[in-house]
């Protein structure tokens, strides 16, 4: 089961908010959805599930186009937190509503999990801190049986202890490879360790989709010093600066081929030290000028 988004364009007050956005979803995957504050991220989470209706491109589940009907409830779990209408509710009518509204939706599965939290199905949502209702919301997600899921922020303004049951909660879901988890997130360091994919989201379109291992491979993160202040040739043509502090500059090369490495060891560099590339430095890469605001 595939779930292919095509040329998805939204319109919000006479504002083009998604442009172009093309991506698709295979089962077992976990991936993050990133980009900047106001960039579209929750529009194409509300778009794709028909909360907005697409201005133009398609949604395909299976070869079935989504586009101009309601997403398939069973296949597709999106919760909006702006629009979250059980807030009143104790757990267990959310566990009933829900049975209603995704056929498969395993209430005993959904209420063992809440159980394990430390809570009952008679608490009220509402009743309950940021914490607890991020993870009811993503037991929600996991007893709605969806092979598709989608979060947004889920660990905004959480503690490290309750992300890390989430992100627990994730992992073990996709480990049978038949759920895919698509989640934006501000905090890239808890994506880092999670996604085996990014999808970057630049000026309405889907700007770089990177599968984090195979980026890894061929892009390095250095930190070096040269003799002089200038700045190799080298760098300015193949290399996207980070940060300089004197003369010790921070520089990703996103495809560090071996004429790369050898036109820079022509340069002779007083010190060249490979540090750990992380999804927040490929973040800065994409959303930076190429050569802007450092030096």
């Amino acid at each position: 089961m595939s779930l292919i988004v095509t040329k998805l364009q939204k319109r919000i007050a006479n504002q083009e908010v998604l442009r172009d956005i093309t991506f698709s979803l295979d089962r077992g995957q976990v991936v993050g959805l990133v980009g900047p504050n106001g960039i579209g991220k929750t529009t194409i989470f509300r778009t794709v599930t028909r909360q907005y209706i697409a201005d133009g491109g398609t949604v395909t589940l299976d070869q079935h186009d989504l586009t101009n009907e309601s997403p398939q409830q069973a296949a597709i779990f999106y919760l909006d937190q702006q629009h979250l209408f059980f807030r009143k509710y104790a757990l267990a009518k959310i566990a009933t509503t829900y049975a209603l509204l995704y056929p498969s939706f395993d209430q005993a599965a959904f209420l063992h999990l809440i159980k394990k939290f430390g809570l009952t199905g008679g608490q009220r949502f509402q009743g309950l801190s940021k914490g607890y209702q991020a993870l009811v919301m993503v037991a929600m997600a996991l007893a709605s049986q969806s092979p598709y899921v989608f979060l947004d922020e889920p660990f905004d303004g959480l503690d490290v202890l309750i992300r890390e049951r989430i992100v627990n909660l994730v992992v073990d879901a996709v480990a049978d490879g038949q759920r895919t988890f698509l989640i934006a997130s501000h905090n890239l360091a808890e994506l880092d360790g999670l996604s085996d994919r990014v999808l970057f989201v630049k000026d309405g379109r889907i700007s770089r989709d990177l599968t984090l291992e195979n980026v890894r491979q061929q892009a390095v993160k250095l930190q070096l010093v040269f003799r002089t202040k200038e700045i190799p040739a080298v760098i300015k043509q193949h290399g996207r600066i980070l940060n300089i502090r004197g003369r010790v500059i921070e520089v990703v090369f996103p495809d560090f081929t071996p004429d790369v490495q050898a036109a820079l060891q022509a340069e002779q560099p007083v010190l060249n030290e490979s540090l750990p590339l992380s999804l927040s430095d490929l973040f800065k890469v994409e959303f930076r000028k190429k050569h802007a605001e450092v030096g």
